[in-house]
């Protein structure tokens, strides 16, 4: 696909097919997230994990669950999606994940010597695998909800499922899949950002 086609059908998608993305087209997207820029070219401060186990998402959102305590407010964070929860029939969860068959999660190494570096690069390398996903007509959405409140809940952290490296900790993951409505090439959505020209 044209890149300039790739940025305008680059978007949010917030509903995905059941169907699992093909082994060639994962393949594709870690491949374009070892190709986003890294600070220092520390590329062994970056670790992925990909997961395609729905239980096991299931259970990386109960933390965002717990810390808004109802589904209605955790709507107003993941929008209006909301799943039945595999046993949890009598009550309605939000997947906060929207039901994408596959999340790939990027870690970064603990550290204090450039602090805030942690969070460009794995902002660049889920970018890069966004617009991969575009190109390859897929949809995607970077997930932070269910890791941030994690973070903010202890006591419902479950990131040891993720089995990471020791000392590397998940900042952002990326929902990958086949969107449930086609993407299609759009003008930018909202008011153009600000800009200042210094001649």
């Amino acid at each position: 696909m044209d890149f300039s086609k790739v940025l305008q059908c680059r978007q949010s998608t917030r509903h995905f097919l059941p169907e699992q993305i093909s082994r060639e087209q994962l393949e594709k997207l870690l491949d374009a997230a070892n190709r986003a820029p890294v600070g220092s070219a520390l590329y062994r401060d970056i670790h992925l994990t990909v997961v395609q186990d729905r239980q096991l998402l299931l259970q990386l959102c109960e933390a965002a669950w717990n810390r808004f305590s109802s589904a209605e407010k955790v709507r107003e964070v993941a929008g209006e999606v909301v799943k039945k929860t595999p046993g949890m029939e009598k009550e309605r969860k939000p997947d906060l994940f929207y039901g994408a068959p596959t999340v790939i999660f990027v870690s970064h190494r603990k550290q204090t010597l450039q602090p805030g570096i942690q969070w460009a690069n794995v902002t660049s390398v889920v970018n890069q695998m966004h617009l991969a996903a575009a190109d390859m007509g897929l949809g995607s959405c970077y997930m932070w909800g269910a890791l941030e409140s994690m973070r903010m809940l202890p006591e419902w952290d479950h990131t040891e499922l993720l089995q990471l490296p020791e000392d590397f900790e998940p900042l952002l993951g990326l929902a990958v899949g086949y969107p449930a409505e086609e993407l299609r090439p759009k003008e930018t959505a909202h008011d153009p950002l600000s800009v200042n020209f210094i001649p």
